[in-house]
């Protein structure tokens, strides 16, 4: 009987380690996988987000810049504006003294500080008077600008393409106009730091 239930023994011995390492090594494959695809899917869902913060990140820089080029244009428009006055005042004083050459100095001047790219002065007419670029004198102010700020009495502002800034100022005497001041400005370009 030994012999028999020895056997046996042996048998039961021989089937048991060889399903349990089989079932062992499923289920620790499948953790493996398990975690791979985990880590696969975190890994992702990462650079999904990144690349969205990245993208949002660059949306509002962008903002932020075009944002600080319309301030930038409105500071110059609003230090044009204040030159304007004064310069409009002392034009028109020599005007009535009928004293052009210094009207010409004073332009000439002007035109030297950076970023001023042409001064001129308009008759009551239409037809430009004196201007820093001598080729534009005796035609009519539409070569240079709008006509339609000649009839403006209040100092007007024109943008082009946030780079250059028309501006025309009245000269104006005790009963009438003299005159338009006209002075084209080029805006500097903001260099913004990546």
């Amino acid at each position: 009987m030994d012999h028999i239930n020895q056997p046996q023994l042996n048998n039961e011995n021989h089937h048991t380690p060889l399903t349990r390492p089989t079932v062992e090594r499923k289920v620790f494959i499948i953790t493996i996988l398990i975690a791979l695809l985990l880590i696969v899917g975190i890994w992702i869902w990462k650079s999904i987000e990144t690349s969205n913060i990245r993208k949002n990140a660059e949306t509002e820089k962008e903002k932020l810049k075009q944002e600080a080029k319309g301030l930038l244009v409105q500071t110059h428009e609003q230090h044009l504006k204040l030159l304007a006055k004064p310069f409009a005042w002392a034009v028109r004083s020599e005007m009535m003294q009928g004293n052009m050459s210094q009207v010409n100095l004073y332009m000439i001047e002007m035109v030297k500080e950076k970023n001023f790219q042409r001064v001129a002065l308009v008759n009551d007419k239409g037809i430009i008077v004196s201007s820093t670029n001598k080729k534009d004198e005796g035609k009519p102010f539409s070569t240079i600008g709008n006509n339609a700020d000649l009839g403006n009495n209040n100092t007007n502002m024109q943008t082009l393409q946030d780079s250059v800034i028309n501006m025309t100022s009245p000269v104006m005497g005790f009963n009438n106009r003299l005159g338009t001041l006209f002075i084209r400005y080029s805006i500097p370009k903001a260099g913004f730091q990546e």
